[in-house]
């Protein structure tokens, strides 16, 4: 399946913890906005929905995703991020999709987000 292009913003200094959430809200939004983040979930396609994260993020930036099913059990079968954490601050959003099913399952995605020179 094809990645969304988005285009990473760039910056000359690291976010603040404010502008981590933004980013991960931001990017999660733009990955659903015609259902693509859902159906990604849905076929458990864990790997593209990786790329497309990572894509969208700066290179700075670190990235954990949890995927979790309606009862809030982990439904990705392995850690789906792009390396350890560069930071000790660390920003968590949780957001709420619907599979793209007539039977609208739903899954919370939790997205964690850290930039390399946070503090």
């Amino acid at each position: 399946m094809a990645c969304l292009a988005l285009i990473p913003s760039s910056s000359s200094a690291p976010n603040s913890t404010g502008n981590l959430i933004s980013t991960a809200q931001n990017v999660l939004l733009s990955l659903d906005s015609n259902g693509h983040l859902a159906t990604l979930v849905y076929n458990q396609n864990w790997s593209a929905l990786k790329d497309c994260i990572e894509s969208a993020l700066p290179l700075t930036m670190w990235f954990n995703l949890t995927v979790f099913d309606q009862s809030m059990h982990v439904i990705n079968p392995y850690p789906i991020c792009n390396a350890g954490a560069v930071s000790d601050k660390i920003v968590s959003v949780d957001y709420v999709c619907a599979s793209p099913n007539s039977t609208y399952t739903l899954y919370t995605l939790r997205l964690q987000l850290s930039e390399a020179g946070l503090t």
